[in-house]
Formats: C-alpha cells, structure tokens, sequence
C-alpha cells in the first residue's frame, strides 16, 4: 500500500511512501519507505463511490485528472508496476497486499 507524498506533472514523476508491498517474483518484501515512480505508460484507476472502496466502483482516468483528484484530495492505495502486469495506480478494491495475497 502507499501514499502519494508529491508529484511532478511535466517530468511524470511521483514519490509514494510505500507502507507495505511485495516484489512478485521472486516474492519478498519490499523496503518500505519513499520510492520515486515514473508515471508514463501507467494506467490510473480513482474509487468514485462515496461510500469507499468496498463498492468496486473505480474508473479510469488520466495522469492529468489523477494529479488535480490526488492534490485536491489526497491518494493512497496500489502499485502494480511489475512485469506480467500493465502497470497501473489505483485506489480501488484489492487483495490484502500487506499479508502477500498477490491477485
């Protein structure tokens, strides 16, 4: 799981602090604390429920919309910027990262 500390638009680069994660293979953890991320070719996903991400209600958006919700709003939730997987950013629904359930 992370949370969005800042974000550069124009050089498409945002630092998270990362609370908890794994690699996915070979699976172990990953080092907690601020990792910088590079934002092209990532999908972004934005939880628009009102009553929380239990509702899998989340929509894809921009890196343009991405940034003004996260600056409004504040973000957190996941990475998945592994091979075998489109990387994508996302506050929605997931599987309990921080035990390693992967997907």
């Amino acid at each position: 799981m992370a949370t969005l500390v800042a974000i550069d638009s124009k050089a498409q680069v945002a630092e998270f602090r990362i609370g908890c994660g794994w690699y996915y293979k070979p699976k172990r953890r990953v080092r907690l604390g601020l990792w910088k991320v590079f934002l092209r070719g990532v999908t972004f996903n934005w939880e628009t429920y009102p009553n929380g991400p239990a509702s899998g209600v989340a929509h894809s958006i921009s890196l343009k919309t991405w940034a003004r919700q996260a600056h409004l709003h504040g973000w957190s939730g996941t990475l998945w910027l592994g091979p075998g997987y489109p990387p994508n950013i996302s506050n929605g629904p997931t599987t309990n990262i921080c035990a390693g359930q992967l997907g």
